[in-house]
């Protein structure tokens, strides 16, 4: 705790709101909204919106400060989540993958199962994104009963491969190579399953670790893998959209039960439109990063059908393993039918 504390001290412009005032003349309530990736991710993008919307409709009566970089636990992610599911005050607002939130709800994993969404965006927009959509429900439903109030989701996006040995084409190219993997369950799992060594570290050391050949590669979307910079120390990038993951925007409860009723739905509606425009921004974002890796070096190629049926034949243990465990109606709920 008292790191924490030494951390916020050392942020005086994240928290530079706090002293503001609303137009009524009554000091405005700061809110800590805590956030995994640097102020240059598609996730800060849809923060800033999401700030922008409540400073604005509130007329000042709140302020949003937001700590990217999972500072207000000096860099780690798992301890963060754990601070904002125990209510510990410190974060009001939270922007987190669904991939760390499932360390705290391990059904969460199905999201993230290789091919799920056998149709790109179109499958996620269906199951997650959708008026009603049921994986998103799931989602939202499950955080919900473990006590954070989630208001929307956004995304992180697909996940591709990168590494700095050789051009990933079938599962027999992943043996041996050590590759960092978030500490996520499912996904130790697959990268074992390919002959993998799965390392578990924060995303703050992944850079040095990749510069210092400590691991050979690395997965994530396109976005973090950006933002990262990780072109400068990885020389292959694999197109493959093996895994999505959404990010979940979530507000303490013990926050929002301070809030009116009227306050409640400002905020829920803003959720929805800063992530509704991240999701935007993000896809937009990709389609550009591509050629932008290309020019800065990295050689890049894309999984063909075929190629992505073999990896789906050589996984495909991993779906009976999670049936079992999870049940097949979950599963449903991401559009996944046991054949």
């Amino acid at each position: 705790m008292l790191a924490v504390l030494i951390v916020i001290g050392t942020l005086p412009l994240h928290a530079a709101g706090s002293q503001a005032q609303g137009s009524s003349g009554v000091k405005a309530i700061d809110l800590k909204l805590n956030i995994t990736t640097n102020d240059a991710s598609a996730w800060t993008e849809g923060a800033r919106r999401f700030k922008a919307l409540i400073e604005e409709r509130s007329g000042g009566r709140y302020t949003v400060s937001i700590y990217p970089n999972e500072q207000l636990a000096a860099g780690d992610q798992t301890g963060t989540l754990a601070m904002f599911y125990q209510d510990s005050g410190i974060i009001d607002i939270d922007v987190h993958s669904a991939m760390i939130h499932s360390g705290q709800i391990p059904e969460l994993g199905i999201c993230f199962m290789p091919w799920i969404f056998t149709e790109g965006n179109a499958s996620v927009d269906r199951y997650l994104f959708a008026d009603n959509a049921p994986g998103g429900k799931f989602i939202m439903d499950a955080i919900a009963k473990k006590g954070p109030v989630p208001l929307a989701l956004g995304e992180n996006g697909f996940r591709q491969f990168t590494n700095s040995k050789l051009a990933l084409r079938t599962p027999e190219d992943f043996r041996n190579l050590k590759m960092r993997v978030p500490s996520v369950p499912v996904l130790s799992d697959l990268y074992r399953m390919l002959g993998t060594d799965p390392i578990t570290m924060s995303m703050a050391e992944v850079f040095t670790a990749l510069q210092n050949s400590t691991i050979d590669g690395q997965e994530n979307p396109l976005d973090v893998i950006n933002s990262y910079k990780l072109n400068e120390v990885q020389k292959f990038l694999t197109i493959g959209n093996y895994c999505y993951d959404p990010i979940v925007l979530a507000v303490s409860n013990k926050r929002w039960n301070s809030f009116t009723a009227a306050d409640q739905q400002m905020f829920k509606q803003a959720a929805v439109e800063a992530m509704k425009y991240q999701v935007q921004y993000n896809r937009n974002a990709e389609k550009e990063v591509v050629t932008k890796m290309r020019a800065a070096g990295m050689q890049v190629n894309e999984l063909s059908a075929a190629e992505i049926a073999a990896f789906q034949r050589t996984l495909a243990p991993l779906y009976s393993q999670y049936i079992a465990r999870f049940g097949a109606d979950a599963f449903a709920a991401f559009g996944y039918r046991a054949q």
